[in-house]
């Protein structure tokens, strides 16, 4: 996470305060920890196969934080499972572009093109 002042990256302390210009970050950390929050309870979903709350709860995650490409990736995962493949490409897609080291991603977009050509 940025500060969105200074653009410095922030780093877990024990304030929360950016380091470099000092910037109150406590309303973007709430929103960042909330994001996780719903990331965790998607993937609790999805392991109990509830896939509608899965994508419900990811879709919370990625709301409040759609800078996050393993929340795209995921998202992806659980539009494939539920036979949304136009979601899921677009989510996977997302996802390589925000993060294009992103493997996850990348794999399943080349396993759906070669599933389909």
């Amino acid at each position: 996470m940025k500060c969105p002042v200074c653009r410095a990256e922030y780093r877990a302390s024990t304030t929360s305060c950016c380091r470099r210009c000092g910037v109150d970050l406590a309303p973007l950390i709430q929103i960042h920890d909330q994001s996780i929050w719903y990331y965790q309870q998607a993937v609790s979903a999805f392991e109990n196969n509830d896939f509608s709350t899965a994508q419900q709860q990811i879709d919370q995650a990625i709301a409040l934080n759609a800078r996050r490409a393993e929340f795209h990736t995921f998202a992806g995962q659980v539009w494939a499972l539920q036979g949304e493949f136009d979601q899921a490409i677009s989510a996977w897609k997302l996802a390589a572009a925000i993060d294009s080291g992103n493997r996850r991603a990348q794999d399943a977009l080349e396993m759906l093109r070669s599933a389909f050509d």
